[in-house]
């Protein structure tokens, strides 16, 4: 990997983490310069202005939600209701108190590009479509039962919308309380759309639901 690759990616890495712990607009270049260990003409060399930067954050950011987050969601169970588990957990994660790192929740950094940064709103909206889209999958083919396309796409929605407004409420309030009773709601709702269909070969719990226990879905 060439030195300049690797500076491209520390100012990358840098202006995410820095992006979501203290606010796209409280963040200057400057700073993000010296914590990246980049010069000036390093930095606008890859990012003519602090907008094209954050474009590549988000670029970022919507890989690394495919492999660190969806990928490792469907490694970790057959089914739709560990899958998501597995996703409310990684929401967990990030909006504990003290939890350092960036990406979730996406809506975080919304707030403060709308209206004026349509590219950056653009780019928000190709993650969420890939968040729903993998969701989607994983409901439309559950334990042999095909879901309507537009059903497994809704309730994929539904999902997204569920953990983004309660990993905002869990930074709001700095506990995970919300993220919690969102995760067992969604058990609820998943399951009844798709049936209890554990595959027995799973070895990961995952929540159950329909007037049975509902299994610690933050063993995850």
């Amino acid at each position: 990997m060439g030195r300049q690759t690797q500076t491209r990616e520390r100012l990358v890495e840098t202006a995410a983490e820095l992006f979501w712990t203290q606010g796209y607009a409280q963040t200057g270049v400057s700073s993000i310069m010296k914590r990246a260990r980049a010069t000036s003409g390093s930095f606008y060399h890859f990012f003519p202005t602090k907008d094209d930067l954050l474009l590549a954050v988000l670029d970022a950011v919507g890989e690394w939600l495919e492999a660190e987050v969806l990928d490792r969601a469907e490694s970790a169970s057959k089914e739709p209701l560990g899958r998501i588990a597995a996703l409310a957990a990684a929401y967990r994660g990030r909006v504990a108190p003290g939890a350092t790192g960036f990406g979730l929740p996406v809506g975080s950094l919304v707030s403060e590009l709308a209206p004026g940064n349509p590219a950056a709103l653009d780019a928000v909206e190709r993650i969420y479509r890939r968040l729903v889209s993998r969701i989607a999958g994983w409901i439309a083919n559950a334990g042999g039962r095909r879901t309507a396309a537009e059903e497994a796409r809704s309730l994929g929605e539904f999902v997204v919308g569920s953990l983004e407004g309660a990993a905002l409420l869990a930074l709001a309030s700095r506990s995970t309380a919300p993220v919690d009773a969102c995760a067992e709601q969604l058990a609820l709702r998943i399951e009844d759309a798709v049936g209890d269909r554990t595959s027995s070969g799973d070895d990961v719990h995952v929540p159950r639901a329909g007037g049975r226990e509902l299994r610690d879905w933050k063993a995850w």
